[in-house]
């Protein structure tokens, strides 16, 4: 500011009509000058004969431009849209130019927003704006563009087929195409597997089921899952071949001679299960491919140790042993005097020791531990129910009962159907007439099945 006077002149710098604090000098300087500097400038000068104000001058503050908010890295997958913005500061009006690397982007690359739709592996990589106006121009940050391409499957799993109790192994190749990282998860039989004692990998490319059981056989998938979304392979078989297994083993028998005896098994396997059954240690013949046994007419020959071969494609496995024991003549119910004695046999055959306990009433007969059991003195208090049970070490059991009838007097019994001789009717009568004890009762104990005819004298 230049002035003239003849006297002592003084100056007050205004700022839009303000005084400005210490400006009293006839020039004011603005250093690091900054945008809230920009105003209208003025000067008060002032002597003794009074003062007079300046033009007003217009201080005008211009700025290079600057980024405010920078482009965010972002990762989409493959065909969807992406955007990147920036937000400048300083004077405008600004131009942008968007870069992809070092390339210069072409339409749609020059406003403060870019859009790229349907992006595709190649528009990966790292882009920058760069922002200008009429006084100076900046460059943003990178912001990294990452495209997630779906996985795709190179080697499909594969059928399995195994048997019960092996492992099974299924696995999958993804092809170069895909983003990693992968996740996968497998599916058996409908059920998302879970890794434990006896299934590992459920969670990568290759799966393993170990002790492999025929409930798991069925559909096998694996769902392989990146940051692009999911793929599902094809979906293969589990064959779970089960070896022939037994489930209820043939049990011992005990029948009379003459009687048919039957044995069985139960088994379980993938078909078709095949039987031979074995006669200590032999192999039989007719009949005896089936899951029952049936034997005819059984005699002391029968007598023996019963095994079955169950056998499938996948494996066999030999029941336990069964025996058979017959049963030749039971004890008879008998009638007896007082003072008489009686005795009880039972007769039997088995291919293992049989142990022996004589009974009176459903009690144990202490020592009574034979095949025959022998009372004498008889009273009628000894009257009863006489039974016997006999077991094996193969685990057959048997009971069977007589009845001991104990009277006052004499007794007479008839053991066959002859016209005479003893045991016979006619011996009875005559042995009841020369018998002086009363009362004589006559009992008929006749072996055998009956109906039985005496013939007349």
């Amino acid at each position: 500011m230049t002035a003239f006077s003849l006297t002592t002149l003084s100056y007050q710098w205004l700022k839009n009509g303000s005084d400005i604090s210490g400006a009293t000098s006839n020039s004011f300087t603005i250093t690091n000058v900054q945008t809230n500097d920009q105003a209208v400038y003025s000067v008060k000068v002032t002597n003794a004969g009074g003062s007079v104000t300046s033009a007003n001058a217009t201080l005008t503050v211009v700025v290079p431009p600057g980024i405010t908010t920078q482009p965010q890295s972002q990762g989409v997958a493959q065909g969807q849209n992406v955007s990147f913005s920036v937000v400048p500061s300083g004077t405008s009006p600004f131009t942008y130019q968007w870069y992809l690397g070092s390339s210069k982007l072409g339409k749609g690359s020059t406003s403060s927003n870019l859009t790229l739709n349907n992006v595709q592996p190649n528009n990966a990589g790292n882009y920058t704006v760069v922002v200008k106006n009429n006084y100076g121009s900046i460059t943003s940050s990178v912001a990294t563009l990452t495209v997630y391409v779906l996985p795709g499957i190179q080697t499909q799993p594969q059928n399995r087929t195994v048997i019960q109790g092996q492992t099974a192994l299924f696995s999958v190749v993804t092809n170069a195409n895909g983003t990693p990282p992968f996740w996968y998860q497998w599916n058996v039989n409908g059920t998302n597997t879970i890794d434990g004692p006896y299934i590992s990998g459920s969670a990568n490319a290759a799966l393993t089921l170990n002790n492999v059981q025929s409930t798991q056989a069925g559909n096998v998938f694996v769902v392989i899952t990146n940051y692009a979304g999911s793929i599902t392979s094809h979906v293969v078989t589990l064959t779970v071949n089960v070896p022939a297994t037994i489930t209820n083993q043939p049990q011992p028998q005990t029948v009379n001679v003459g009687q048919t005896a039957t044995f069985s098994v139960g088994a379980i396997g993938t078909p078709n299960l095949s039987y031979q059954w074995y006669f200590n240690g032999a192999k039989m013949l007719g009949g005896s491919t089936n899951s029952t046994l049936s034997l005819n007419a059984v005699g002391t020959n029968n007598v023996g140790n019963y095994t079955v071969v169950v056998n499938n494609n996948y494996g066999s496995v030999t029941s336990v042993v069964a025996t058979l024991t017959t049963i030749v003549s039971q004890p008879q119910s008998q009638t007896v005097a007082v003072g008489g004695n009686a005795s009880f046999t039972l007769v039997a055959n088995s291919p293992a020791t049989l142990n022996y306990q004589w009974n009176y009433n459903g009690t144990a007969i202490s020592g009574a531990t034979s095949a025959t059991l022998t009372l004498t003195n008889l009273q009628t208090t000894n009257s009863g129910s006489y039974a016997v049970t006999v077991t094996n070490v193969a685990g057959a059991q048997f009971n069977t009962a007589a009845t001991l009838t104990v009277l006052n007097g004499w007794v007479g019994v008839v053991t066959n159907t002859s016209d005479s001789g003893a045991g016979s009717l006619r011996q009875a009568l005559l042995n009841a007439n020369t018998n002086s004890i009363s009362p004589s009762t006559i009992v008929f104990s006749i072996l055998g099945s009956g109906p039985f005819t005496i013939s007349p004298l």
